[in-house]
């Protein structure tokens, strides 16, 4: 399971939300092409995927997973098969309830949707390095047994699950989501031991989510831990036509903050400091 180099230091640049409006779309393909983003999700559901699938096809180097998602938008599935997570066609959940609401019958509807994400993927000729999810909700135990059955079966070999170090003082509700993340991943760690299913051993970005700065991408990388680290992050360009096409998807508090974190991404001279720094850059395939 685990991805571990002993005594080299391995880094995925991993961009969350491809396909969800065309400006991020054009803003992670130029992390990737001028920067250091070496990896990035797709949403099966999101408003610009078939603009995504063509940005990826001009990209060979850039490692896909899919960012599996029952929180936002509509889903793939017949929304009359998933009663406990629509609402008059749309997901309804938040990472919160959807823990706290758990009920006999959600985790086979989320299967529906979960397969029907990844065979959208699979159906438009993108080889899947591996399986995340929209705010991590993936690390419930309940759909973390899923995945781990999933994963197998559509051959895909990967799947985000490794403790975040909090490097940084953040306020009280942040912190304690990053503690439950932690408790989380580390219960499905275990359980993916005898699996052959790997995972990066270290986990970055997650605490940083909309306060990315200059100072917190220094004091990560340059306290970057042997092993494989997946830094999470959310470049993107931003305009009037992204807010257009995704008005009923459901609102990110980060999108002001995109084009932020593409800078940061993108900064010259980037790649050769990590290089100078001993760091490897790599995505989910090579684990």
């Amino acid at each position: 399971m685990r991805a571990t180099h002993a005594g080299r230091k391995r880094l995925i640049v991993n961009a969350d939300d491809l396909g969800l409006s065309v400006a991020v779309n054009r803003g992670i393909l130029k992390a990737h092409r001028q920067g250091i983003v070496t990896s990035a999700t797709l949403l099966a559901n999101g408003p610009a995927f078939d603009d995504a699938v063509q940005r990826i096809r001009e990209a060979p180097e850039l490692g896909i997973g899919v960012h599996l998602n029952v929180l936002r938008g509509a889903p793939l599935t017949d929304p009359e098969r998933l009663p406990h997570l629509t609402r008059n066609g749309r997901f309804h959940l938040s990472w919160s309830r959807m823990g706290m609401v758990w009920r006999p019958g959600m985790a086979a509807e989320i299967a529906w949707e979960y397969r029907a994400q990844i065979e959208r993927v699979l159906a438009a000729g993108i080889a899947i390095t591996h399986l995340d999810g929209e705010k991590h909700h993936q690390q419930f135990p309940p759909l973390f047994r899923l995945l781990r059955r999933l994963l197998p079966e559509y051959g895909i070999r990967a799947v985000r699950c490794a403790p975040e170090s909090l490097t940084f003082r953040f306020g009280l509700t942040k912190m304690v989501k990053v503690a439950i993340l932690n408790t989380l991943v580390r219960i499905n760690r275990a359980s993916l031991e005898a699996t052959g299913i790997r995972s990066p051993d270290h986990q970055a970005g997650i605490a940083m989510t909309g306060k990315m700065t200059v100072l917190a991408l220094e004091t990560i990388l340059s306290n970057l831990p042997a092993g494989v680290t997946e830094l999470c992050c959310h470049p993107g360009c931003m305009d009037a036509e992204h807010l257009l096409q995704t008005a009923d998807f459901g609102s990110f508090y980060i999108d002001d903050l995109r084009e932020g974190e593409l800078a940061l991404l993108t900064a010259p001279d980037l790649r050769r400091t990590l290089a100078l720094a001993g760091i490897d850059l790599i995505h989910y395939a090579d684990l």
